[in-house]
């Protein structure tokens, strides 16, 4: 039977995976607990940056191992990809003020230094753990589960997304390669950088394919900042999370406009079948406790333990609803309640203040969403 065939009673399920730096093991966590699961089979993964990693490792171990193969290569992937040095470093860094060290972190990272100058052999630290623990010959085989992972072309701006046949190594790299650090990386003779600026992660792949209708999301940006930052490092880890989370946000709300368009016309979509579910984010104080660029062991492991216990907490409380009913709630999670009153000519659909129903998903709306949407 195919790796990515569901057995038994386990329901398919597709994951959204979003990266964020060493925040992956947090996803690692997640997964370990699907994948050790017996309600759930995962039938296709859409990942970007370290939720493309995650991906193309589960996606891989599926097809070679299955589940326990898949569990065995992410915490090898993880536990091979830590900084011994690192422990030292932040036992001897953990008294002093946090906005400090990111101070001093920023300081580093923006003195006018080029990863063409600093590193000029162009080499990644992660090439080699992926390619230990990801077997391309096995994502490309009919027998694994559907894998997208997202890379942003350098010229255009453009997100664009690979797909099981056209995976490589340099994918996986493209895909987490922050321009501040390293190379672009060339794919077909263009370059891409990290898929986060573009598609974080992108969700229509999963949605347009069918393979599942509950695609579980497994979110690492934060929704919302408990109050508005005033120092210097405070700001630029809260505008980092919301350029991060922007694209996740805009295809949520093309989703709600997608639904509302076909339930006024009464017509059957794709969108209005799926059931949106979620994991995550980790809990707001964990952002004040590490970084994406932390690589000690004991934040990987914490990290690790965060997201495995949060994923069994999904499964007890809603196993039973995959494929009966949706449990994330988009209009409140991802939509402004603020509504702007557009001005329309008036026809049946609107009312007089040319506010339409009143409900915030007016066609005008979401018309105008639908066309931000990725086709």
């Amino acid at each position: 039977m195919d790796a990515a065939t569901t057995t038994g009673n386990r329901k398919p399920v597709g994951l959204a995976l979003q990266g964020g730096g060493s925040w992956g093991a947090y996803t690692w966590g997640a997964l370990d607990a699907l994948l050790a699961s017996r309600s759930v089979a995962i039938t296709q993964l859409s990942g970007t940056s370290a939720g493309a990693i995650n991906a193309a490792i589960v996606a891989s171990g599926l097809v070679t191992g299955g589940a326990a193969a898949a569990r065995a290569a992410l915490r090898a992937f993880w536990m091979g990809i830590t900084d011994p040095a690192a422990d030292l470093v932040a036992a001897i860094w953990r008294p002093v003020d946090r906005g400090v060290r990111e101070s001093i972190g920023a300081w580093f990272m923006t003195a006018g230094l080029s990863p063409y100058s600093a590193n000029p052999l162009g080499v990644h630290p992660l090439r080699a753990a992926i390619a230990a623990q990801v077997d391309i010959d096995a994502i490309r085989s009919p027998r694994a589960p559907a894998l997208y992972v997202t890379v942003t072309n350098v010229r255009s701006g453009l997100p664009r997304v690979i797909s099981n046949d056209e995976i490589s190594i340099d994918a996986l790299i493209a895909s987490a390669c922050l321009p501040q650090l390293f190379h672009a990386v060339e794919i077909d003779g263009e370059a891409y950088w990290d898929g986060g600026y573009s598609g974080n992660p992108t969700l229509w792949p999963i949605i347009h394919d069918g393979g599942a209708d509950d695609v579980i999301v497994v979110q690492l940006s934060p929704d919302t900042a408990d109050e508005v930052p005033k120092d210097a490092a405070g700001i630029r880890r809260r505008v980092s999370e919301i350029v991060f989370n922007s694209s996740l946000v805009a295809e949520m709300q093309a989703i709600t406009a997608m639904r509302a368009i076909a339930a006024r016309a009464d017509q059957p979509a794709r969108v209005g079948e799926l059931r949106l579910h979620r994991i995550g984010p980790p809990r707001r104080s964990l952002f004040e406790q590490g970084s994406a660029n932390e690589r000690s062991r004991a934040w990987l492991e914490l990290l690790f333990a965060e997201g495995r216990q949060t994923a069994r907490g999904f499964l007890a409380r809603h196993a039973a609803d995959l494929g009966v009913r949706e449990t994330l709630d988009i209009a409140r999670v991802f939509t402004d309640a603020h509504k702007p009153k557009v001005r329309v000519a008036a026809n049946d659909d609107f009312a007089e203040d040319g506010t339409g129903d009143g409900n915030g998903n007016d066609a005008v709306s979401a018309v105008a969403d639908c066309r931000r949407a990725p086709s």
